[in-house]
């Protein structure tokens, strides 16, 4: 690899960066709204998060481009790293391990983001359920009714 390819790579992989970093960021937020229970913030979200998809697979589909034109089709970034001139191979080392690092953040985070979403429904669904079965009715003096007279009245049995 010469210099002049590892630069276009670095280059290329620091505008990379600062995309992961920017969902980072969001992702992290739509977190502690999740935690917070702010669904209008949640569905407003939904735009930005599809506009973070598609730049990614916007900038994937460059990625793979720029590769094809430098010959470097279907390399891993230790391989990058490993034929990179010595004196640009620290810089693409720190981008490739920040990349990683950006990947495995979003990646636990929708994880965590997921099952806090869960438990909230189990939880919803263990209210609704025992509200269902412990709802009772009372008459104006307060006294429980355990089977309602519908019989004979105005529109008969029901």
């Amino acid at each position: 690899m010469t210099v002049g390819t590892a630069k276009e790579i670095i280059a290329f992989m620091e505008k990379y960066n600062k995309h992961f970093e920017a969902l980072s960021a969001f992702v992290s937020e739509k977190r502690a709204k999740v935690l917070a229970d702010e669904l209008g913030w949640l569905l407003d979200s939904l735009t930005v998060e599809q506009k973070f998809v598609m730049e990614g697979n916007d900038l994937e589909a460059k990625r793979l481009a720029l590769f094809q034109r430098l010959g470097l089709s279907g390399r891993k970034a230790s391989e990058l790293i490993e034929e990179c001139p010595a004196e640009l191979k620290n810089k693409l080392t720190l981008e490739c391990s920040m990349m990683e690092r950006h990947v495995e953040f979003i990646k636990s985070t929708n994880a965590d983001i997921i099952e806090i979403i869960e438990r909230k429904l189990s939880v919803q669904e263990k209210l609704i359920n025992r509200s269902h079965s412990t709802a009772s009715t009372y008459t104006g003096k307060g006294v429980k009714v355990t089977k309602h007279n519908t019989s004979g009245g105005f529109f008969g049995e029901v």
